[in-house]
């Protein structure tokens, strides 16, 4: 549950605020498409502000810079109905709220995290861009693997940077993109010689090259010409390689 989550993540008491944040505040203020106003409306149960941290909740200073601002983090629980437009609701959310924000979704016993990577707008420095979202796959912690257990026990709030708000965002978003990696890796690792946003291209690379896989093998079930069996069978074993060796790069 996620419950024990905010537990292993242990934040200061004094960050605990449990506001309730009504829907229509997002789906009615927010230049909403017809079909993203009917996801909050029949998908999304409720949503909790769970947790503010802020310079008077935890001892962690301000950052800001030319591109940044990170004055304070929010933590934002969303309880679903149903999942399968959890990752378009977490944009919608991402967007409106203009400082940094983790999102923990749950459905039943699961849960899932959101995070963005937010800058200033240079053409308007009043407003935030988002330049890329991270989430995680579904987290169930009474079935967890191995991977996801060490990115479990990873999450203790005491072991992140506590120079600024950016760094403290940024070793979280760290352990979301090392878990990401585990999943093709099949190993846990915070200490790697690529950088954030190279682990983060490598693996749009291989989910591209998955995709692509998954056509062809499509393609080739439906093909009836030998000569063209044989052409898919080419690409598909040259892309498998490709993939292998893509892989071992995380």
């Amino acid at each position: 549950m996620i419950a024990d989550f905010y537990q292993k993540l242990a934040l200061p008491d004094a960050c605990y605020l449990g506001k309730r944040v009504y829907k229509k505040l997002f789906y009615e203020n927010a230049s909403l498409s017809a079909l993203d106003k009917k996801y909050f409306i029949e998908d999304v149960v409720d949503i909790q502000w769970s947790y503010t941290l802020k310079p008077d909740t935890i001892a962690i200073a301000r950052y800001e810079d030319h591109e940044r601002e990170y004055h304070e983090i929010a933590l934002m629980q969303v309880n679903l109905k149903t999942p399968q437009h959890r990752k378009r609701l977490a944009q919608i959310i991402q967007k409106a709220i203009p400082y940094p924000l983790l999102i923990a979704f749950t459905e039943g016993s699961r849960f899932a995290l959101n995070m963005a990577d937010k800058r200033i707008n240079q053409a308007d420095r009043d407003k935030i861009r988002v330049e890329a979202f991270y989430d995680t796959e579904w987290l169930d912690l009474a079935n967890l693997t191995a991977t996801e257990a060490a990115f479990i026990d990873s999450c203790v709030c005491s072991q992140f940077s506590y120079q600024h708000f950016y760094a403290f965002y940024s070793d979280l978003l760290a352990r979301v993109i090392a878990l990401n990696c585990s999943q093709v890796s099949g190993q846990y690792c915070l200490d790697t010689a690529l950088t954030r946003d190279e682990q983060v291209d490598w693996l749009n690379k291989i989910r591209q090259t998955e995709q692509k896989l998954q056509s062809l093998r499509a393609d080739l079930k439906k093909e009836s010409q030998f000569n063209r069996q044989v052409q898919l069978n080419i690409q598909i074993k040259q892309l498998t390689q490709t993939l292998e060796r893509d892989k071992a790069r995380i």
